[in-house]
């Protein structure tokens, strides 16, 4: 069955259709979140899949609030559904759904001790171990910490976040733009590191929207990983 699946990000709105294990990359709008059009996109994006069961992670209650109002057969995936793993954390009800859907990814992927990198609007790190969810870590985004420093501090502006090269800035923007990426990759690295070190981790997955700069050999790329894990949990 045709399934369209929302991911509801503290950015954006994102969305694929699934069927049959094979992913439409291309029939949702990414949509910005506060955009001041959201709702009329979002309309019209639900009225192209007219008659498509809708699956949704959220990380936003407005967001959700909007999609129940437009759809009363929405299907949310969190902690209510059927977890396929088992886990250690003693309030799943505190985990943000997309964390879940994460780690619900790897366990239906058969991961037995992995680690789920999610580099967004915040960097998490999700670890899985012997089918059991033992917890994780949140910071802020490689890219938010960057374009917080450029807001706070009286005599900075924001700078674009992206590769550099290992070099000193020769001025402020330039200082701070490779600042941001040396320090932002190196500290997810060494999150990375340590976490497979101390529990003995043989798998790590990237996602997220800036997952993709970091990927290698040892750490693969999946855009749709936590759209995976939703369709998991929502059992479609």
């Amino acid at each position: 069955m045709r399934t369209l699946v929302l991911d509801a990000g503290n950015t954006r709105l994102t969305g694929a259709v699934a069927e049959g294990g094979a992913w439409e990359t291309d029939v949702w709008t990414d949509i910005p979140n506060g955009a001041p059009d959201f709702s009329d996109a979002l309309d019209r994006n639900l009225a192209a899949h007219v008659g498509l069961p809708v699956v949704l992670v959220s990380v936003v209650p407005a967001v959700t609030d909007l999609l129940r109002d437009r759809r009363a057969d929405l299907r949310l995936a969190d902690h209510e559904a059927d977890l396929p793993f088992a886990s250690r954390v003693p309030d799943l009800a505190a985990v943000g759904p997309d964390r879940l859907c994460n780690v619900a990814a790897a366990a239906r992927a058969g991961f037995q001790a992995a680690l789920v990198v999610d580099l967004g609007t915040a960097s998490t790190f999700d670890v899985l171990k012997d089918g059991v969810f033992l917890g994780g870590l949140i910071a802020p985004g490689m890219a938010f910490a960057a374009e917080a420093l450029g807001q706070r501090a009286a005599r900075l502006q924001p700078v674009p976040f992206g590769p550099r090269p290992v070099s000193v800035g020769t001025d402020t923007a330039d200082a701070m733009a490779a600042g941001a990426w040396l320090t932002g990759r190196g500290g997810v690295l060494a999150a990375i590191r340590d976490l497979v070190q101390a529990y003995e981790l043989t798998q790590v997955q990237l996602t997220g929207g800036l997952g993709r700069l970091l990927a290698g050999p040892d750490r693969p790329y999946d855009p749709l990983w936590t759209l995976r894990g939703a369709l998991a949990l929502a059992g479609a």
